[in-house]
């Protein structure tokens, strides 16, 4: 099956098919409420800045697609999106692009928002195969991107019928493009999430994208495509670490900036993040039907709706910044809650902060 094919299919199905995890475990997450908020609402901040970028409030328009003629409509429509919002954008896997520079055009989108930040991507697999920090600089120049993410994907390979399943020595690696590129560099999982011990040994980078269990399972994406193996897929759908225990560890490791991505739904999802340790979020799927109907209009009313969300959630917790959540009292329940217990994270320090 060609590549332009797998790409088409991925959109298809998440556009027609329940390709959620079965649990959000960011709906296990409560705030204190504030009856005496110290803060007027007009007075509020909720711009951040991260990887030398300011953005609007802490969003990201995940990365998605790209390669192929339908996804230069897609992502032409987003980065105009982002740009009139002044939030961030990661592009999809620019494999293509480099093994074909005739499709380089597909994820050219800095024409269309000049000031945004621009995240490339390519996948581990590749760098374990023989890409170097050449087509890594070839990746970010190309388009004009301000930085690069390392995507690690091995749940969606391991699933995938035509999955490239090399990762040995991928840390290795990563610590050799640190070295060599003049750019900020991330690793970003694609729905199973990043463990502390995984992260304690990736404090070296710019930050990571935990891009955890609670949104689009890409196991759920390959069981729709799969021939065979159908039920072992199936039972994939549901495999890695929720996103808010993620964000802790990572926070807990010492990661740098960390982006939470998988199940944020709502700006008040997206203030749940940044109160755990987030310096942004990223969202995906959502804005997917608006971006592939070309309807600007549609995802700008998407991403004021979340930004008005996570000012009130500011609001209603007394904070004049977004970095002033992560003063703020979370509390726990559910299974997030036995999980965040099993793995010994402090809740007296989230309870009473």
């Amino acid at each position: 099956m060609t590549t332009e094919r797998r790409k088409f299919e991925h959109i298809k199905i998440c556009l027609e098919e329940d390709v959620q995890s079965k649990h959000n475990y960011l709906e296990d997450i409560s705030f204190l409420h504030s009856a005496l908020p110290e803060v007027n609402f007009d007075d509020i901040e909720t711009e951040v800045k991260i990887f030398g970028k300011h953005l609007s409030f802490p969003l990201f328009i995940s990365a998605m697609t790209g390669g192929t003629e339908e996804a230069l409509k897609i992502n032409k429509t987003l980065a105009k999106a982002c740009q009139k919002t002044g939030i961030g954008m990661g592009l999809g896997s620019q494999r293509a692009m480099i093994e074909d520079s005739s499709l380089i055009h597909t994820y050219d989108i800095r024409k269309y928002a000049k000031d945004i930040l621009l995240i490339g991507n390519i996948g581990l697999p590749q760098f374990v195969k023989g890409y170097t920090e050449k087509e890594a600089m070839f990746a970010v120049n190309e388009i004009k991107a301000d930085m690069l993410a390392v995507h690690l994907n091995s749940l969606q390979e391991v699933s995938q019928p035509e999955g490239d399943l090399s990762f040995k020595n991928g840390l290795l690696i990563l610590k050799k493009l640190k070295e060599k590129l003049p750019f900020p560099l991330i690793a970003k999982e694609t729905g199973a999430g990043i463990s502390r011990e995984i992260a304690e040994h990736l404090t070296f980078l710019d930050g990571v994208d935990v891009a955890g269990l609670g949104g689009t399972s890409w196991s759920a994406v390959e069981y729709y495509r799969a021939n065979q193996h159908k039920e072992t897929v199936k039972r994939l759908w549901n495999w890695g670490i929720p996103t808010p225990l993620s964000i802790a560890e990572c926070k807990a490791a010492g990661i740098k900036n960390i982006i939470g991505s998988g199940g944020v739904r709502t700006g008040f999802d997206i203030a749940k993040c940044i109160a755990l340790g987030a310096s942004a979020c990223g969202i995906a799927l959502p804005f997917l039907k608006p971006a592939v109907e070309e309807n600007v209009d549609a995802l700008v009313e998407k991403i004021e709706t979340l930004k008005r969300e996570f000012k009130i959630s500011l609001f209603l917790n007394s904070c004049q910044t977004p970095n002033d959540l992560k003063t703020r009292p979370l509390f726990f329940t559910g299974e997030l809650s036995k999980l965040m217990e099993q793995r010994e994270m402090d809740f007296h320090y989230f309870n009473y902060r």
